[in-house]
């Protein structure tokens, strides 16, 4: 009796397996002939002394996991604004948590076929990061909340862009 059910059930699960898969992307449609990608120069126009190194450092290497580097496409970007603001204060009135804000302008052009596939005006990207034990959070310093920022928004961007419909 398990033999006969065997078969089917088997069957059933491959079929399943290799349509699971199906819809899923890496990349849309409308960049399917860029292989390339080359970063300009980031403006920083913030007092954050190296906030476009880092930035661009990490935008660099996320968007080789899909592209090498070449020119079939451009992206260039402004840093506008980073702030730190307090959030959250003790009953001594002592910063308990943080948020990191940073504002960006961008563009992304498709070279090849002389395009802007995305220009991004006023992207805003928030960190909310705690400085004391006890929050649900383990507490951050301020180098780390910001590293953590510069990758959240790096990771946004360049998928937004590679997944864009």
């Amino acid at each position: 009796m398990f033999s006969k059910l065997k078969c089917p059930i088997i069957l059933v699960l491959s079929f399943i397996v290799s349509i699971s898969g199906c819809g899923y992307r890496t990349k849309s449609d409308l960049l399917g002939h860029i292989d390339t990608v080359t970063l300009s120069r980031i403006n920083n126009e913030t007092q954050e002394y190296g906030l476009e190194e880092d930035m661009t450092a990490v935008l660099k290497r996320e968007f080789s996991r899909h592209w090498g580097d070449g020119s079939d496409s451009l992206f260039s970007a402004n840093i506008r604004m980073y702030e730190l603001l307090p959030i959250a204060l003790s009953q001594a009135n002592q910063p308990e948590q943080y948020r990191l804000i940073i504002n960006m302008s961008f563009i992304f052009e498709d070279l090849k076929r002389n395009r802007i596939l995305r220009n991004e005006k006023n992207y805003e990207k928030m960190y909310d990061f705690y400085v004391v034990s006890g929050r649900g959070k383990p507490p951050e310093t301020l180098k780390e909340a910001k590293q953590n920022l510069i990758e959240e928004t790096a990771k946004d961007i360049v998928s937004g862009i590679v997944e864009e419909w």
